[in-house]
């Protein structure tokens, strides 16, 4: 090899990018001038990125991180926002105003299969890069869009399963009643984690001789709602009631109404996603079960997706996050590594 070779080597170069910067220079009549490359760190340097989601809440906050994170490696400015509560009419509005300004990218949820495809398709034909993230809803691959998530049905399963088994060694009981929270009705992910969690139930009986069942109830993301919703359902029920899986994080204020009213140990309580109260409630044995999605990633491997598209034009493939099943038996390592995204 050159003297040339040899010292873009030294310099902290692959050996492809030593040999191409080498043979660029030959070719220019350059000899052993070195050539300034620009570095792929940089390219996007300058562009804009906006991820608007449909509920605002706290689980949000490590997809923000995510994308903040990679957006000050690739130098973006970015904006992350959603409607304070769950609510389609307004995150349809803040999609259009993400729209209006003209971002290189944009990451959407869809939480249902008609109210974003306008805002989806006025995107991509204003040269918008569009990819969904969170929820996807059937048919978005109609949309030629990727998505980066959960399947929510199959991780429910895993779910159910875990509500049935932890609703008989608490009670002891072989029948009885599940109650399945939904702080949004026709919001298709919660929807498909209901089902979810009546086929990971349904399998628990089948294998285990009970005969659990499976009701909804509308529940919210403000604390107060939501336990005055599932204190009325256990003063009507109680006697049934073996258990509630929430298809969100409304086992966090199931958790405060065990602790409030002395319940603790007389139903299972569990659901989806890794707030800190619920993450203590399983701790405290307020709750025995909850269903991780890896928010952090969905802000992450989402923005790297976009990264690769625009910057390399290689379009993006779906990333699927399994089911992260936390428990008593690995609460501690999953408290550990949430603590840093406290806020």
């Amino acid at each position: 090899m050159t003297q040339q070779h040899d010292d873009l080597v030294r310099s902290g170069l692959s050996r492809r990018d030593a040999l191409k910067r080498a043979g660029v220079a030959a070719g220019l009549g350059l000899g052993g001038l070195a050539l300034p490359m620009p570095s792929r760190a940089t390219q996007g340097t300058g562009r804009t990125v906006i991820f608007v989601n449909h509920d605002n809440n706290p689980f949000f906050v490590p997809v923000r991180r995510g994308l903040e994170q990679f957006a000050a490696m690739a130098g973006w400015e970015t904006q992350f926002t959603g409607p304070s509560v769950g609510d389609t009419v307004q995150t349809v509005e803040l999609q259009r105003q993400a729209i209006a300004a003209q971002p290189d990218a944009v990451g959407f949820t869809r939480i249902d299969t008609t109210s974003f495809e306008e805002n989806i398709r006025e995107a991509q034909n204003q040269g918008i890069f569009v990819i969904l993230f969170n929820t996807e809803s059937e048919g978005y691959q109609d949309l030629d869009v990727a998505f980066v998530g959960q399947h929510h049905q199959p991780a429910a399963e895993v779910g159910g399963y875990e509500c049935a088994r932890a609703a008989q060694e608490l009670t002891g009981k072989t029948e009885g009643k599940v109650i399945m929270g939904i702080i949004q009705p026709g919001h298709s992910a919660l929807e498909a984690r209901h089902r979810g969690y009546e086929a990971g139930i349904a399998r628990y009986n089948e294998e285990n001789g009970t005969s659990y069942t499976t009701e909804a109830l509308e529940t919210s993301t403000d604390g107060a709602k939501s336990i005055a919703a599932q204190q009325a359902k256990y003063a009507a029920e109680g006697d049934q009631i073996v258990g509630f899986a929430h298809a969100d994080f409304g086992h966090q204020f199931t958790a405060q109404f065990i602790r409030e009213n002395g319940l603790q140990g007389r139903f299972a309580n569990g659901g989806f996603d890794l707030l800190p109260d619920v993450l203590t409630a399983i701790k405290n044995g307020e709750a025995q079960w909850t269903v991780g999605q890896n928010p952090f990633a969905q802000g992450w491997v989402t923005s790297s997706l976009i990264h690769m598209k625009l910057e390399n034009g290689y379009d993006p493939s779906d990333y699927i996050i399994g089911a992260d099943l936390v428990t008593a038996a690995n609460i501690d390592a999953v408290i550990e590594r949430e603590a840093q995204f406290a806020e």
